[in-house]
């Protein structure tokens, strides 16, 4: 089936964001999707057309296009409407989809962990629900719904669009469950007195590679494809001698994600408010300033842009010369590694060591035996060190906030 991709380059946009990029990201999100025959346009607007978003003169261009080309299907980087949808098949002769729908068809195949099909299934129905419009001839035909709810009956739009909204009430009850659980799970976390790292980024930066080698584990899903992954994933990591921090991946993010999705995938988004720490995982082959400016926007509109954040460049192993590379991104005050092959990972650890220490500071104690049996029991703080002494007292050392050492001192001593 080969596809024209339309991209829509708003004449009033001032972004300095290439075009060219955009063109390449959305070809991987077809190839993702499986479809690799694909011709590409860049379509200029002033301003978006009710009718047809680009209007008809644009149509018929486009039109030509597909006649001389053996088009099967056009698929827009933009969100369009079902009107807009409508009317361009009718007068185009062909299947016409929207980034959006591409999107969460590749979440509907990638989607393993039963809250992940939720929100992937929430997010659909909330896309199917924009493509309801009541001046389909297809949805004139009468239901003999006979109740409170229609009457004598109640035309068949109106039925679909009840049918959906119940669904999305029945999801949205069983996600907020979900959501108490992780609330649960996520206090029993915070009572585990280690820092939490979130690791976002670009989806196909390498995330979950990252994950697995800091965690010497091979257990999360990585593949060289977008939205490889879905779901949040949490492994503990030592990243100083007896010090752990929890290291958790989430869903990538791609340029302009649409508001569906941001939606849907709030819960896991939540998750990145907890952290300590932000590492921005960013791939050194693509274009790091679009793709930066992408995350950027992403993390302030969820309102996640006041956690502290470092910048990790990946796939070092892919580029020559880093030394030109580190002055070009000097701004970033990047730390470069590679996840595939385990490489700089201990300037990662000194500098993640470096913003956790200001929250997460070093204290010394010198306990008894009782003291240090009721402490080590207790997994309200983090040993790091033990040396027994003389006269049966145990000098420890710990790694903690100013709220978990307050309530070290108040197990110990019934003091704050």
């Amino acid at each position: 089936m080969k596809t024209l991709l339309i991209i829509i380059q708003n004449k009033k946009d001032k972004s300095r964001l290439s075009y060219q990029y955009e063109i390449e990201e959305f070809k991987s999100i077809l190839n993702t999707y499986g479809i690799y025959d694909t011709l590409e346009i860049v379509i200029k607007i002033n301003e978006i057309n009710s009718a047809t978003y680009i209007g008809s003169g644009k149509v018929e261009e486009i039109k030509e296009l597909i006649n001389n080309n053996n088009i099967s299907m056009v698929v827009f980087n933009k969100q369009i409407s079902y009107t807009q949808q409508r009317n361009l098949q009718d007068k185009l002769g062909i299947i016409v989809r929207d980034k959006t729908f591409i999107i969460l068809e590749i979440f509907k195949q990638r989607a393993r962990s039963n809250e992940g099909k939720l929100q992937v299934e929430l997010a659909i129905l909330k896309y199917k629900l924009t493509r309801l419009v009541a001046s389909s001839n297809s949805y004139d035909q009468q239901y003999g719904v006979f109740g409170s709810r229609g009457g004598g009956g109640e035309r068949k739009i109106e039925y679909e669009r009840r049918k959906i909204k119940d669904r999305i009430s029945i999801i949205t009850s069983r996600i907020e469950e979900i959501k108490k659980s992780r609330e649960v799970q996520r206090k029993k976390k915070l009572s585990i007195p280690l820092p939490t790292i979130s690791i976002i980024g670009y989806t196909n930066a390498g995330k979950s590679t990252l994950l697995n080698s800091l965690s010497k584990r091979n257990d999360v899903y990585a593949d060289d494809k977008l939205f490889a992954t879905l779901d949040p994933t949490s492994r503990r990591v030592m990243i100083s001698n007896g010090f752990y921090a929890i290291f958790s991946d989430t869903v990538g993010f791609i340029r302009e994600l649409p508001d569906i999705l941001k939606s849907a995938f709030q819960a896991t988004f939540e998750e990145i408010r907890y952290s300590d720490l932000i590492i921005h995982l960013h791939d050194i082959t693509s274009d790091i300033e679009v793709q930066n400016e992408s995350v950027k926007k992403i993390l302030k509109d969820l309102k996640l842009d006041d956690i502290p954040l470092i910048n990790v460049f990946n796939k070092i192993d892919l580029y020559d010369n880093i030394d030109n590379l580190k002055k070009e991104l000097a701004k970033f005050e990047p730390i470069f590694i590679s996840a595939k092959n385990k490489v700089g990972f201990d300037e990662l650890f000194k500098k993640i060591l470096e913003i956790i220490s200001i929250k997460w500071k070093d204290y010394t104690l010198t306990l008894s035996i009782n003291e240090f049996n009721i402490l080590n029991n207790s997994n309200i703080v983090f040993i790091t060190e033990k040396n027994f002494i003389k006269d049966d007292n145990v000098i420890v050392k710990i790694k903690a906030t100013e709220e978990n050492y307050n309530r070290v001192l108040k197990l110990l001593y019934n003091k704050v």
